[in-house]
This record gives structure tokens, C-alpha cells and sequence, in this order.
């Protein structure tokens, strides 16, 4: 039965748009690397970075969620959620104050992301959306998620 309700759903589609590799997405984002600054563990920076997203509706976050539950990382609560729409996420998780954006929005909260910074460039070329993490005023790492 599932085939015949995913032909029927085929059948109606009126217009298909692929990239120029001829490769098919879902439009879903997803974590594809984590890539951390200092003293900074992948497991550690992911934690802190979903127990933040966790509160948020936004698909990067979801992305970012779902890349802690995949490893099977507790994640945590966030205290003082704030978000800023196409911007980033700002919390405090455990006691440490996390903030999760684009560049601008980090380098808003006097984080210096020079040190990642021709990474996330690298990985923009590469079409990944570059995220940007910080804990408690320090780069932490950098997330990218590209669509897949």
C-alpha cells in the first residue's frame, strides 16, 4: 500500500527542481559535522548546543536536536531562552550561557569568531549554513548543516 500512496502523491507533482549535481533533497537540514574551537569536546559543544535549540521551532534547531538524540546525549534544559528570528538562539544551560547564530549575531553578543571564521567560509562555498556556537563569551565551534 505504501508504494500506491507514493505513486498517487508523484502523480501530482507539476514541477520538480534539482541541483545542478542532479541530486534529490527532502529540504531537511541536518548536522554534518561539528567542528569545535579550544578546549571544547564535539559531544560537550552538542549538548549544550540542543539543550538551547531544544526550545526553539526553527529547522536548524530541529537539526541540531536531532544530531544530540542520534548519539544519545542527554540534553539539558535551557533557562533564559531568547531568539531573534533569522539571527541565532541565546540560553543558559547548566549554568554556562550558550549562543547559537550567524556570525553577525554572534559577534553581536562580543564573541570573537576569528578563529572559525575561513572554516565557515569554506563551508558556505560548500553550501552548508554555518552556525556558530558560543559558550559562556568564547567560540566554541562552529555546526554546519546543509540541506539535505
Amino acid at each position: 500500500m505504501k508504494n500506491a500512496d507514493s505513486l498517487e502523491r508523484m502523480e501530482r507533482i507539476d514541477t520538480l527542481v534539482i541541483d545542478k549535481t542532479g541530486t534529490l533533497t527532502e529540504g531537511k537540514p541536518s548536522v554534518s559535522a561539528i567542528i569545535t574551537a579550544e578546549a571544547t569536546s564535539e559531544d560537550e559543544l552538542l549538548r549544550l548546543s540542543a539543550g538551547v535549540e531544544r526550545a526553539s521551532e526553527h529547522p536548524l534547531a530541529a537539526a541540531i536536536v536531532a544530531a544530540a538524540e542520534v548519539r544519545k546525549i542527554a540534553i539539558p534544559s535551557v533557562e533564559n531562552f531568547d531568539s531573534s528570528s533569522g539571527k541565532g538562539a541565546l540560553g543558559t544551560v547548566g549554568g554556562r550561557r550558550v549562543v547559537l547564530g550567524n556570525l553577525s549575531f554572534v559577534e553581536e553578543q562580543g564573541v570573537n569568531t576569528a578563529a572559525l571564521a575561513s572554516k565557515a567560509d569554506e563551508l558556505r562555498r560548500e553550501g552548508a549554513t554555518a552556525i556558530f556556537a558560543a559558550v559562556d563569551g568564547k567560540l566554541a565551534g562552529v555546526l554546519p548543516s546543509p540541506i539535505r
